[in-house]
């Protein structure tokens, strides 16, 4: 389709006010605009046809755009097909008036010369013979003499709007300053980078190769460069060795690229050479290359008195349009359109119209299972109208109620389509509204860990929360908590749930021994409670539920006289220690951090240990029970698990 037929045909714009009539019946047309009713029918087809013309354009890239039009994203995406075709009617019908009310009209043979030169214009642009494309036109019902008066209606349209547009848009005549304003608005469109005209020989290297194979591809370059030492063409030498089959048929020719196109390695090398150089062998992710630059084009930066007559026809041309739009959207702005579909009508009134109090307005009125999805996004466009300077109280609470929106919305979805809702949560940055976390945990047994999390949940103090399974294996939460950010990290670790540790018993009892992980604190465990062992552990007895100050989290991997794991530097209150060193006696003996009965981590605890506890503001060392093997990340979990508090380990003394 011609350029100058687009926006015709599709012509989409920003829009102001305008009424829209409610009331319309199941009996009534689809749409009223301006008085023109479009029935059902006809609505449904250029709907279609317009799904289709999407459909023609994802299959050239091999995508199925129906699959868009699915799931929560397709009921938005329909509803923005929808109110496009509603866009280009109105359009279609506001200009017809317009043009009528000026009466505009254009001489039949101006129509008809245009119209045979369009029409001759599309056939050499398809590479097709008049016969040709009236046999095209036949296989899909049509005629010739149809398609050309149809044709001849599109250019007549087009003339006349083109006369309308002269007429409401003026004389335009910038001064100097207004075009370099313009020039410098659209630098990069007028700039051009430093370019390099540039062959190259290849000989490859395959992925994996051995030491022989990288050894045998450096010889053969080796041996190529040689030859071209020795006077040999590059062009020729480039047909004969080079294995880019791309550009090896042209003497390895690559023409002219700009930096960013080409591979670090060999980028750097091509700009770094001269004209008529050849490079050093030059190895990157394919292998071995040979460059030789041809030419090179210095960056360009223009000023305007060099291209002041291009820069002068792309700023008439933009200010013909966007007076043009001004005008147009002034007609909408005063137009009368009804629509039927009640769900439509809102969506319309304010993604179009702005209107946003009110639609939410008529959302609200409008039960359906997809209700608080339609008030969320209204919701979210109002957040994005509030600008930078909203006040910070007002984008918390906006977020929040959008938030919530989204939640209770994915609870009336199936598992597979609330990965749509999580997203647009996601998209608020809830984890920087106060006291609030969200993430996202990838576990396999999925009910039975909502379940559990709802449960720690509540044993952690937290007011509010929400869990719910997001589909594919994910669990998405939300907590309103003081301790957002740790209750994030305790639940989850790299985004994968701590179920292994942090959890419950059975965790341990079955997933750590089939992965290996924490095998090793089950078996010291139980030896530590044979008799005669030797060692002692503090284990659960009463709650130790004054919460623990985290000192820091020492990056240790192998600390000197240790075994290697990364080692929890705590420091715990003066309450908390005098009842350490209360329960620990003077018998050196093992201090052992246990939740829900899983071990995560010893201390030895001896004379110097003890009156370090029963020191103000004492620190210890926990050394990961199942070191080398625990990671910094389950390190960072332990401490937050520490300082989120109440614990839930306790204190008690048992003796072998």
């Amino acid at each position: 389709m011609p350029s100058w037929m687009t926006w015709v045909v599709i012509g989409l714009a920003a829009v102001g006010l305008f009424a829209v009539w409610q009331g319309l019946g199941p009996n009534q047309p689809a749409l009223v605009l301006e008085g023109q009713k479009i029935s059902q029918k006809e609505f449904t087809k250029l709907y279609e046809n317009l799904v289709a013309q999407y459909q023609r354009v994802y299959a050239q890239y091999g995508q199925d755009f129906s699959k868009f039009l699915q799931g929560p994203a397709g009921i938005e995406r329909q509803l923005q097909l929808r109110s496009r075709v509603i866009d280009d009617l109105l359009r279609k019908r506001l200009i017809a008036q317009e043009l009528e009310r000026r009466r505009i009209a254009i001489s039949p043979t101006d129509i008809d010369d245009r119209t045979e030169i369009e029409f001759e214009r599309i056939l050499r642009q398809n590479n097709l013979t008049e016969e040709q494309a009236q046999e095209i036109l036949k296989r899909q019902g049509r005629t010739l003499e149809s398609f050309k008066k149809e044709l001849r209606q599109a250019v007549e349209l087009h003339l006349q709007t083109e006369r309308l547009r002269d007429l409401v848009v003026g004389p335009i005549e910038p001064t100097d300053q207004e075009l370099s304003a313009y020039l410098e608005e659209h630098r990069e469109d007028y700039d051009t980078p430093e370019e390099v005209h540039a062959r190259h020989i290849l000989i490859r290297v395959p992925e994996g190769a051995s030491e022989a194979e990288i050894a045998q591809a450096k010889k053969q370059i080796e041996d190529i460069k040689k030859e071209l030492e020795g006077g040999a063409d590059f062009a020729e030498l480039a047909k004969k060795y080079s294995q880019d089959p791309g550009s090896a048929p042209n003497g390895g020719d690559l023409g002219f690229f700009s930096r960013g196109q080409m591979v670090k390695e060999f980028e750097e090398a091509a700009f770094s050479l001269e004209p008529g150089q050849v490079s050093d062998p030059v190895r990157t992710q394919f292998g071995f290359h040979l460059i030789k630059v041809e030419e090179k084009k210095p960056a360009q930066h223009p000023e305007l008195a060099q291209i002041r007559e291009r820069v002068l026809k792309d700023y008439i041309e933009a200010e013909r349009d966007r007076r043009f739009e001004q005008f147009y959207n002034e007609l909408k702005a005063r137009a009368k359109i009804a629509i039927a579909d009640p769900v439509l009508r809102v969506f319309y009134l304010y993604e179009h119209a702005e209107r946003l109090e009110e639609a939410r307005q008529e959302y609200a009125k409008l039960k359906g299972p997809n209700q608080k999805l339609h008030i969320a996004r209204v919701l979210q466009k109002k957040l994005e109208a509030l600008g930078p300077e909203a006040a910070p109280e007002l984008v918390i609470a906006l977020k929040e109620e959008i938030l919530h929106l989204w939640l209770a919305q994915m609870t009336h979805w199936p598992l597979a389509d609330r990965s749509y809702a999580v997203a647009q949560i996601s998209a608020l940055q809830p984890n920087e509204l106060p006291g609030q976390a969200f993430f996202q945990i990838a576990v396999g047994a999925v009910d039975e860990t909502v379940g559990v999390l709802q449960k720690r949940l509540k044993e952690y103090g937290v007011r509010e929360s929400v869990v719910l399974a997001g589909g594919e294996g994910q669990i998405a939460v939300w907590a309103r908590t003081d301790h957002a950010s740790a209750l994030a990290r305790l639940l989850s670790v790299q985004g994968r749930l701590e179920l292994k540790r942090v959890l419950r018993e059975g965790a341990v009892g079955e997933t750590l021994r089939a992965t290996g992980l924490g095998e090793q604190a089950v078996k010291d465990r139980a030896e530590a409670e044979k008799p005669g062992s030797g060692r002692s552990y503090i284990v659960a007895a009463t709650p130790l539920i004054e919460p623990l100050e985290i000192k820091e989290i020492a990056v240790q991997t192998n600390p000197a006289g240790r075994p290697a794991g990364p080692i929890v530097r705590v420091r715990v209150r003066e309450s908390t220690s005098q009842r350490l060193a209360q329960a620990l006696g003077q018998t050196d003996q093992t201090l052992a951090i246990v939740i829900d009965n899983i071990v995560y981590g010893t201390v030895v605890m001896g004379a110097s240990l003890r009156e370090l506890l029963a020191q103000r503001g004492s620190v210890f060392e926990i050394q990961f029970e199942d070191a080398p093997t625990a990671s910094l990340e389950e390190a960072q979990a332990l401490a937050v698990a520490l300082r989120v508090g109440p614990l839930p380990a306790a204190v008690r003394v048992t003796r072998p």
